[in-house]
């Protein structure tokens, strides 16, 4: 009987170690072997995982245009009616970035690069009714751009020559709103007439502006929303343009070699390691990398920072939820309302404030500094910015629809889906000498709002599995199955010990007789 009572010790001992066993591994040995896997493939070398990937984008972003219509543009103009928006869209744009130049520093802890970026119409994204040659009623931006500059730099001298000059530059318009083909809005652009009849020639003040306009051009001056045409001798106003098969500037980021965590960590954009467009070395701070590649490990604690070249200046997401993609697991961090809030809810945003004007209210951001023009920023639909919805109407702001978000795969750093949405406004108002301004209200109107979109594809989403996804599957089983059989081991071994003892003790029918005559 000792003997059976040592072998179901030794089962029960045995589901011990094989608990002990799983746990170990799964817990200790095995995160640790994926863990070392996703340094080396998260680090940028010229021969790591990740560095195809970021070199060039592995599948194209959705680049949306929605473009906001006004529905009121006679009763705008002429009556200072409250201007009444429609959303026309969304236009949808394949957008390929791809990283050339690219040079790594001897000890390997640097790379230096710059990232071009090519767009392409998609008919069949945007649907079978939208077309770029279609005619959309908007705010004329480079109208209104034009006048509204000398206005917020209190340049008398320029608004007094452009109040005689700006008609021969946009041929006589009748209102600041005007009809235009979304090719030319978002690329081929709109025209400022420099180059015209003998009668037009003769204006002295029109040669004045063009004048200066070419001047501001050869010393980078110009909005970039505004390029100069050498063959016509004219210039042209589109929102895109300057970004169309063109490079965002020359980087210099960390390849996360001493520090995964910092992989991609911009150190230097275009040769300085801060910005200078605003008033305060907060503002002008560049944080994060440039949203082709995450850092590994995030928790819910984690704050991506992210720099954005087009809105001169860094942002962050936060934790928000979770979320699942095609059997993946993930996190969504959204940038929360504070990134744009004032200065009663967010006193450090003082150095986003125009030095020569007052801070714009919740929700708006003041981009003259980096535009080098009058446009302000917000979200679509002025989603968070009550104060300036009020000033049109039919808008609808979701959060759903319109907040900026970025799906995660924590463990890699994977994207698994994204949507940067941010809105272009321009403020309508009477300027001073300039009738065609004379009955116009007080307010913020929305030009277009546009979602750079990312969902994983079929394709990678199966790489991103096969690479990651089916290892953790399977040290979850081999720890899960360990602990399983170890428990069913244990209970039996002690299952039988229970039942060998029990038999041990129970007394033979003879012993119970002697028992009850004695």
């Amino acid at each position: 009987m000792c003997t059976k009572i040592v072998i179901a010790g030794s089962v029960s001992g045995l589901g011990v170690i094989l608990v002990a066993l799983g746990a170990g591994l799964g817990w200790g040995l095995f995160p640790s072997i994926i863990e070392d896997e996703v340094i080396k493939n998260v680090v940028l070398t010229n021969t790591s995982m990740s560095y195809e990937n970021w070199q060039k984008l592995p599948q194209p972003m959705e680049f949306q245009v929605h473009i906001m219509e006004v529905e009121n543009p006679e009763e705008v103009h002429s009556t200072g009616a409250k201007p009444k928006m429609r959303e026309k869209g969304p236009y949808v744009y394949l957008e390929y970035k791809e990283k050339e130049n690219i040079e790594f520093s001897e000890d390997g802890n640097i790379v230096e690069y710059e990232q071009r970026t090519f767009f392409e119409f998609s008919p069949e994204l945007s649907g079978p009714t939208l077309s770029e040659d279609d005619e959309v009623s908007v705010l004329n931006a480079a109208l209104m751009g034009v006048l509204l500059t000398p206005d917020i730099e209190d340049d008398g001298l320029q608004l007094t020559g452009l109040a005689a000059g700006f008609k021969f530059l946009f041929d006589d318009p009748e209102s600041v709103f005007t009809k235009v083909k979304v090719r030319d809005l978002l690329f081929d652009g709109l025209l400022i007439k420099c180059q015209g009849s003998q009668a037009i020639t003769a204006n002295i003040f029109w040669k004045l502006v063009c004048t200066t306009m070419k001047s501001q051009f050869e010393n980078g001056l110009l909005p970039p929303a505004i390029r100069y045409d050498e063959e016509s001798n004219n210039f042209f106003y589109s929102f895109f343009y300057h970004k169309s098969n063109k490079t965002d500037g020359h980087f210099k980021v960390l390849t996360g070699k001493t520090d995964v965590k910092k992989v991609g960590e911009i150190v230097e954009w275009e040769y300085e390691p801060t910005l200078k467009f605003w008033s305060g070395d907060e503002c002008n701070a560049i944080k994060g990398s440039d949203a082709t590649i995450f850092s590994p490990f995030m928790d819910k604690e984690t704050k991506i920072y992210v720099f954005a070249t087009d809105l001169c200046r860094s942002i962050y997401l936060s934790y928000d939820k979770e979320i699942s993609h095609e059997g993946i697991s993930g996190y969504r961090y959204v940038v929360d309302a504070l990134q744009l809030g004032n200065l009663s809810s967010r006193p450090e945003n003082y150095c986003f404030c125009p030095p020569n004007g007052a801070c714009l209210k919740e929700g708006a951001m003041d981009l003259f500094p980096c535009f080098n023009g009058p446009v302000i920023l917000s979200m679509p639909h002025f989603y968070q910015a009550p104060d300036y919805e009020k000033m049109v109407e039919n808008l609808t702001p979701s959060k759903e629809k319109h907040q900026i978000y970025l799906d995660i795969e924590t463990l890699s750093g994977a994207p698994l889906g994204a949507g940067r949405r941010v809105q272009f406004n321009m403020m309508i108002k009477k300027i001073r000498n300039f009738d065609i301004t004379q009955n116009l209200p007080v307010a913020v109107v929305p030009l277009i709002w546009v979602n750079e979109g990312l969902t994983l594809n079929e394709e990678n989403t199966n790489l991103l599995k096969d690479e990651l996804i089916s290892k953790l599957t399977i040290v979850d089983g081999v720890r899960w199955g360990l602990i399983g059989v170890g428990c069913a081991v244990f209970v039996a071994g002690a299952a039988l010990l229970f039942v060998w003892r029990g038999s041990f003790k129970k007394p033979s029918k003879k012993q119970s007789k002697r028992r009850r005559s004695t």
